[in-house]
């Protein structure tokens, strides 16, 4: 390397990739010029830290260059570049930054008060003179131009492009092109630009390809296809579009370049041995670009395809099966930001609330994005006014729209030949539909199989007939398909929905509705190892369920038993309140179609109860069991498990009412029923055993209670083993019982193993958690292990205050338990105001009698006459 090299160089060019032709343009006008500069493009190469060499480029030259446009203030990576030229010289005295303004626009923020050298709208010779006068104006010196010097790039052939070879003056297309129209709003996209430029400048021929779900209709690949074509058509002598969805398109638009090129076969009537020559041509020149747009699949352009690799060819498509020919890339739907950003800049709007909630709704779809801005740029509607049209009249909306520039369609009609084409596959259409009405992401293929058996009603379908069904629609990129899953978008999902009539609609739905309720795991309620398929399939359900009025169709028992198992799905993640909604939905469906005192509508309200008790919600719990009870005895007399099921729900909601002895004969009672028919030994018997235990326990009976515990231990053991929410249940319970006892060292162990337990089941934020919890902390504070204690105390109030709220008795015990501690560490004040706290909670929600208030006022009474013997 010579001196020349090493030294300090005059400038450093910042620019977007979006604005590359212009960076090259300025970047050689001022190497001609005899300055020295340095480019991204030209200068960084692979290997190197691009970071460290942007920093060594800033430090390393006198002055930045900024090539000023809105895409260069939008990016964000191009700040420091020209901020750190501006903290050097803020007045602009020393002229560190210059900024080339090469779009029409108004500067603003820092650079609105910046003197800028303006090229826009000047031909080539106007805009050099006037680029070398003003930085001549700006500073003195320079250095040795290049060797090679540049031609004006008009030459029908001319070499590749690079360093050493001047670029084509931006905003000049080739002389031989039939490119569409630019569109002046395209927006986003900028890694996969790049991803494309490299990947083509490494002599690849690139597909662009609408794989899947992030490549429908709508995705924008003609638009980015233009877009490429017009930033780097610099790097091209040839542009060639051929439209390519039909045979007869395709192979005119490719045998038209012959005309164009004025090879002497362009006159030839054999349209073959035109399309020939053309890629004879192709294959002995360079510097082409051939852009093949919507091709149907690589079988139709392979004979178009020249087999050199000196040029370049772009393919957009909805089939995402191009590995046999080209190296496909992806089009997905915009980023979340990407797409507000559009929606604000194209209608000038600063509400990103609306556009956030707008881009939400149609899926980020680019097509459907370009729709709503120009509808309410236009019609100079809010973003939320036309959410509303769309969520209550989409129809007329998409019937009174146009497609948008550089759009061939609508979101309403973008997918109608795919539609007509996978009519012809047996099961298609059907798969197609099924997938409308669910979710949009990860669908069961197993769950739409059963669906479609459902709906054609047939015992099974051939396996082949469903393979060629969903590689129908994967090829038209309708839906993505995965070895377990389908993802289909869900503005698909609407115009599929919207051209069903309102009696397929209701067909495909209660189909669902009967595959879900049989694939849709019955113990959720209690079963930590079927939440993984209850979490796969319940957003599933919950969309098929949102239509209240199908409740009372033909299929409302099976949708009932399926409300049945998402409710006891919520209930045993601790999820109250979404399950108490849906359990109010049972009963008020079952008692409309069966009666009020249906054995059905028993089995819903003892579910509402259960659910209420764990709320804590006491007196309307205890009227539902009771009622539960009478309903149940008249279908089944005193002596029948369901009957034993309701006295152990009644006995264990009446021990923590503090009624005891009302309970005992319950549990006792549900306890001999369960025995005598199931027998001593059968896993039914631990929770009604456990539920004595803790009976016993409030009755200071601790012998009858640790025989509880133990029996219920020996059952959990040997059916269960160790790790299982029964032991974890018992576990804790035990330690209780052994801590009263004065064992505390052997009550902590079986704490922590309880807690230990239940956490590897539930995670750490489950409901069930705050007993293990407070167990652990209450027998660390016997000890005096103060700070583990009040730590334990407050994750489970935590933990309450997220699932049932402030104002619940058992958030009440919880800061009732923190107050005890606090008294323990001797912080007088802050355990006062925790009392306080929870015997307002309880007064509110309780009489004032209710043992835990009086409980919790004994607690305070011993606090103040401690903080009164401490004054004396």
């Amino acid at each position: 390397m010579d001196s020349a090299d090493k030294a300090r160089k005059d400038f450093f060019i910042s620019y977007t990739g979006a604005d590359r032709q212009w960076a090259e343009w300025i970047a050689w006008q001022l190497r001609e010029a005899g300055y020295s500069v340095v480019l991204q493009a030209w200068n960084f190469h692979a290997g190197g830290n691009f970071v460290f060499e942007m920093h060594r480029a800033a430090r390393e030259t006198t002055r930045t260059v900024a090539v000023l446009s809105p895409n260069y203030l939008d990016a964000l990576f191009t700040h420091p570049e020209w901020i750190a030229a501006f903290a050097h010289d803020p007045t602009g005295t020393e002229r560190l930054l210059i900024p080339i303004r090469i779009a029409n626009f108004v500067p603003d923020g820092m650079f609105a008060g910046k003197i800028y050298i303006d090229l826009v709208g000047l031909k080539e010779d106007e805009a050099k003179a006037r680029l070398l006068d003003e930085i001549a104006k700006s500073i003195q010196g320079g250095s040795i131009p290049p060797s090679t010097p540049p031609a004006f790039p008009q030459s029908a052939k001319r070499p590749a492009q690079s360093a050493s070879t001047a670029p084509r003056f931006p905003g000049i297309l080739p002389d031989h092109h039939n490119l569409p129209r630019r569109n002046p709003n395209f927006s986003g996209r900028e890694k996969l630009l790049l991803d494309l430029r490299k990947s083509l400048t490494k002599g690849q021929k690139t597909a662009l390809t609408q794989q899947a779900l992030y490549g429908l209709g709508g995705i924008g690949k003609t638009q980015l296809a233009v877009e490429y074509a017009y930033r780097h058509s610099a790097s091209y002598e040839v542009i060639w579009w051929i439209r390519s969805e039909e045979p007869s398109t395709l192979a005119s638009d490719y045998a038209a370049l012959a005309l164009e090129l004025g090879l002497p076969e362009k006159e030839e009537a054999n349209q073959a041995m035109v399309v020939q020559a053309v890629t004879r041509w192709l294959e002995r020149n360079n510097n082409w670009l051939l852009i093949f747009d919507n091709a149907r699949d690589a079988a139709s352009i392979k004979p178009y395809l020249p087999r050199s690799a000196s040029g370049h060819v772009l393919i957009t498509s909805r089939n995402p099966d191009w590995r046999s020919v080209v190296n496909p890339l992806p089009v997905e739907v915009w980023e979340r930001n990407e797409s507000v950003a559009f929606l604000l800049k194209r209608t000038g709007r600063t509400d990103e609330a609306g556009a956030n909630a707008l881009a939400e709704e149609l899926g980020d779809l680019p097509l459907a994005l370009e729709q709503a801005a120009a509808y309410c740029d236009n019609k100079k509607k809010s973003f939320a006014d036309y959410l509303t049209l769309f969520n209550t009249r989409r129809t007329e909306l998409w019937n009174r729209e146009k497609a948008p520039d550089g759009y061939k369609e609508t979101v309403a009609t973008t997918w109608s030949l795919a539609f007509e084409e996978i009519r012809k596959v047996p099961m298609a259409e059907e798969l197609l539909s099924l997938c409308s009405i669910v979710a949009p992401d990860a669908i069961p293929r197993t769950l739409l199989n059963r669906a479609l058996e459902i709906y054609k009603v047939v015992e099974t379908v051939d396996e082949f007939v469903i393979d060629d069904a969903y590689d129908a629609l994967r090829s038209y990129s309708l839906i993505t398909l995965e070895e377990k899953f389908v993802n289909v978008h869900r503005l698909l999902q609407s115009v599929v929905r919207d051209r069903m009539n309102e009696d397929d609609l209701t067909g495909y739905r209660q189909a669902m509705v009967l595959a879900l309720s049989e694939q849709f795991p019955k113990a959720g309620y209690d079963d930590p190892y079927c939440w993984p398929e209850c979490y796969i399939l319940h957003p599933h359900s919950l969309y098929i369920l949102e239509d209240v009025q199908l409740d009372y169709d033909k299929v409302w028992y099976a949708r009932t038993i399926l409300l049945n198992f998402i409710a006891g799905y919520n209930l045993g993640r601790g999820l109250y309140v979404d399950a108490e909604t849906i359990y109010r939905r049972i009963i008020e469906i079952r008692e409309k179609q069966l009666g009020s005192d249906h054995l059905d509508v028993a089995e819903s309200i003892n579910n509402l109860a259960v659910l209420l008790y764990s709320k804590r919600e006491y007196l309307e719990a205890e009227l539902l069991l009771r009622k539960t009870l009478v309903i149940r005895k008249r279908y089944f007399g005193i002596d029948h498990l369901e009957i034993a099921t309701t006295l152990n729900n009644l006995g264990m909601l009446l021990t923590d009412e503090g009624k005891y002895e009302e309970a005992e004969p319950f549990l006792l009672q549900s306890l001999t029923i369960t025995e005598n028919k199931l027998g001593k030994d059968h896993h039914d018997l631990i929770t009604v055993l456990n539920n004595l235990g803790i009976l016993f326990y409030a009755l200071g009976k601790y012998d009858e209670a640790f025989v509880s515990y133990r029996r219920a231990l020996d059952i959990i053991e040997r059916r269960f083993g160790f790790n299982n929410l029964y032991m974890s249940k018992t576990l804790i319970n035990f330690s209780n019982l052994l801590g009263k006892c004065g064992l505390i060292e052997e009550s902590e162990l079986l704490a922590r193993q309880s807690l230990m337990i239940a956490e590897k089941q539930l995670g750490a934020y489950h409901p069930d958690l705050v007993t293990k919890l407070s167990g652990l902390a209450i027998l660390l504070k016997k000890a005096k292990c103060y700070d583990e204690a009040l730590f334990l105390h407050k994750r489970a109030l935590a933990i309450l205050l997220d699932r049932l709220g402030a104002d619940n008795v058992d958030v009440a015990k919880s800061i009732n338990n923190i107050g005890i501690v606090l008294q323990e560490m001797g912080r007088y004040e802050e355990a006062k105001l925790h009392f306080l706290d929870a015997i307002k909670i309880l007064e509110k929600r309780y009489v004032f009698n209710y043992p835990d208030t009086k409980i919790v006022r004994e607690n305070l009474d011993i606090l103040l006459q401690l903080m009164q013997d401490d004054k004396k």
